[in-house]
């Protein structure tokens, strides 16, 4: 049976458990085999299964739980046969009456095996709750993995903010560096830095822009010394309402404007969208200059 990678991913828990059926648990080893996308979710799930086995205790069924399971396992054996009805319903006649109740299964061969009604209901018990903890251990991990998940999301941004903030000061520290204050422009918000050095490195860095959608961009546009505009760059912006570009080869002129605007995508060779903010780096320092937050 051939499946697909998200076929493999909505499985992974059940597969991980060994709560798949047969069919199912032989198609996902078969796709792990021959599939060469990564599928990070069945070892992530894996360690998860590993430490909650090390580190939880059993726990055992309330006994609400148990009288649930066995009324559903009466209710099955009702509806599978007559035979069985009655042999739930209602008491069997038996020569002794102190004897235990039995049910005869004739197997394949020529021999006939016993076994004990008790023992029926006792290994159907034991199965329904094998099945409810490995339902309950599947959804505890799935839990567990997203939440993991979004962690290291945030984690991530955070780092990625503080690298963008390492940049623009670290460039802050070189000599020759010059800087200017971004400012928001007709009536839009966002506010940043810019930093451009001798060697002809510029960092742009700024933050309450609203997110782009879709191909939205924002576009970095440059003028040196009043000259023609030019296209310089370009960054999209996620929830945290953050923009962030590096450019070389910029001309370390007398007076170097930036213009960001928000334009329908990253293809446009001239400015179409509104300026959100702009700002002037000048050939003079700016005395103890120190980047918006």
């Amino acid at each position: 049976m051939n499946i697909s990678c998200d076929r493999v991913r909505d499985l992974a828990s059940g597969f991980v458990l060994g709560a798949l059926d047969p069919a199912e648990m032989d198609a996902v080893r078969e796709h792990m085999t021959s599939c060469a996308q990564p599928h990070p979710e069945l070892r992530e799930m894996g360690g998860v299964v590993s430490y909650l086995g090390g580190s939880l205790d059993p726990v055992e069924p309330r006994t609400n739980l148990r009288a649930a399971v066995m009324a559903a396992i009466q209710a099955d054996l009702r509806s599978r046969s007559p035979e069985r009805v009655a042999a739930v319903a209602e008491p069997v006649a038996v020569a002794e009456p102190q004897a235990p109740l039995v049910l005869t299964v004739l197997k394949p061969a020529h021999a006939a095996g016993v076994i004990s009604l008790a023992r029926v209901r006792g290994l159907r018990t034991r199965r329904a709750a094998v099945w409810i903890t490995r339902a309950a251990a599947a959804f505890a991990i799935v839990s567990l993995v997203g939440y993991a998940v979004a962690v290291q999301s945030d984690l991530n941004r955070a780092h990625e903010s503080q690298d963008h903030a390492n940049t623009v000061y670290s460039y802050l520290q070189l000599p020759g560096a010059r800087w200017a204050a971004l400012t928001p422009q007709g009536g839009n918000k966002g506010v940043g830095d810019a930093v451009l050095l001798p060697s002809g490195h510029v960092a742009v860095w700024l933050h309450a822009l609203q997110p782009t959608k879709g191909d939205e961009v924002y576009m970095v546009w440059l003028s040196s010394d009043s000259g023609p505009i030019t296209k310089a760059g370009w960054f999209t912006v996620d929830d945290r309402g953050e923009g962030f570009l590096t450019m070389v080869n910029v001309s370390p002129s007398d007076s170097l404007w930036l213009m960001v605007c928000r334009e329908p995508n990253s293809t446009v060779e001239k400015p179409t969208g509104p300026a959100i903010v702009t700002g002037t780096v000048w050939l003079y320092s700016v005395p103890e200059a120190t980047p918006t937050r």
